[in-house]
């Protein structure tokens, strides 16, 4: 693989490494797209000689993710699944073209449905380019509805469930282990557990944001987030008791739309069921996780939240996620009976943990790998539920049975 001498711009957790970045297959089309990038007086660029495993490698390393990349599939037998993994690292913001030399609709139709933005037939020039890449308005000339973020509420059947405790650790799941950039939305206006958990302070960033919702655009948003990491970020509030707000309606679902174009999850945590904002969570959320336990309020909670939940126009797909917050093993609801009664199965159960995550989120760190196995397992277990790493392992091993039996 060999890079050209174009500028780069300086590693930064708040810029992006390059504006443009493409990996091509021929120097021909690296010729290409020099002269178009030299008659565009674009900065910073990165064009090399390399497939999309090298892209896919290099941009999941990247802070953040360029805003126009270009991948040559030539080469690639399973086009849409790799372009199904490089989507997986890159920020929903980016704007990938797609090069091949198949003039196949078909083919082209199912990568709009990935979310490329184009998918352009070499032999590649600087006028198709120049047709494709808008570089004075910063986007891809539009073909379809461009690709977003996931919204992910969680909500608990009662107090103490432990919702906070597996939000949180999802988010630094995805961010760490996957590699996704995770926003952290703590809807509690007075003071959320999730700052203390990671050991960080909160700005008030969430009210700032609701009360300002005419004057938001994609920098005052992520302005006003503390990040944890380079890829996890938090937007909290924490307001004196008393000191009660009122929001504009619609004010969440704006903030919502903007972290989603720059985040592959937002994750949000949601505290009192009725409470505006909640409800506004529950109306954009594109996924639920209801948290419960095994006792019999929380069973009979479960039954009207599932109904309050999916009642709504967007109709969210809910799961549940059964924990075990205390040490109690007496009168519990048998875990059969708990889904016989709310009419669904769980999707797991998280067994107590007596020790290592109450010391965890008392020192703002994530659970010892080993000493907490199994609640890590479970946190993966949901993890693959939501990136549907499940259903891909499934795919693949019913392609080898097939060819085996070929």
């Amino acid at each position: 693989m060999s890079t050209t001498g174009f500028n780069f711009a300086k590693t930064s957790a708040n810029v992006r490494i390059a504006d443009f970045i493409a990996f091509v297959s021929d120097r021909a089309t690296e010729q290409v797209l020099k002269n178009f990038v030299l008659e565009q007086a674009m900065p910073h660029v990165h064009i090399v000689i390399g497939g999309i495993d090298d892209a896919i490698a290099y941009v999941g390393k990247l802070e953040r993710s360029p805003l126009f990349l270009l991948v040559d599939l030539h080469g690639s037998t399973m086009p849409l699944s790799d372009l199904g993994r490089l989507s997986e690292v890159c920020e929903p913001s980016v704007q990938v073209v797609a090069l091949g030399v198949r003039n196949d609709v078909g083919l082209f139709r199912s990568l709009l449905k990935l979310g490329v933005r184009d998918y352009l037939v070499k032999p590649l020039t600087v006028e198709l380019l120049k047709r494709t890449v808008n570089v004075g308005e910063g986007k891809v000339s539009q073909v379809t509805s461009t690709r977003v973020g996931k919204t992910i509420a969680f909500a608990g059947t009662r107090g103490g469930v432990g919702v906070t405790t597996l939000a949180l650790n999802l988010a630094r799941h995805l961010a760490g282990q996957t590699h996704r950039r995770v926003a952290y939305v703590d809807l509690n206006v007075h003071g959320g557990a999730a700052n203390s958990m990671l050991g960080i302070k909160s700005n008030n960033g969430l009210s700032d944001v609701l009360e300002n919702v005419h004057r938001l655009d994609p920098q005052y948003v992520e302005r006003s987030l503390v990040a944890k990491s380079s890829r996890l970020f938090v937007l909290s509030a924490d307001l004196d008791f008393g000191d009660e707000k009122s929001f504009q309606e619609g004010a969440l679902k704006r903030v919502l739309q903007l972290l989603c174009d720059s985040f592959h999850y937002v994750i949000l945590d949601i505290g009192n069921l009725v409470d505006p904002l909640a409800i506004e969570a529950f109306d954009n959320a594109s996924r639920v996780y209801l948290v419960a336990d095994r006792s019999v309020f929380s069973t009979r909670q479960t039954v009207r939240l599932l109904r309050y939940v999916e009642d709504r126009d967007n109709n969210p797909p809910t799961s549940l996620l059964l924990n075990s917050p205390n040490a109690a093993t007496a009168g519990k609801v048998d875990a059969a009976d708990f889904m016989s009664a709310v009419g669904r199965n769980a999707l797991l159960e998280v067994q107590f943990e007596a020790k290592l995550i109450s010391i965890a989120e008392n020192l703002g760190e994530m659970p010892k790998e080993k000493a907490a196995n199994g609640f890590n397992q479970s946190i993966t277990q949901i993890a693959n539920d939501l990136t549907g790493q499940h259903a891909a392992a499934e795919r693949t091993l019913l392609q080898k049975l097939r060819l085996r039996r070929a």
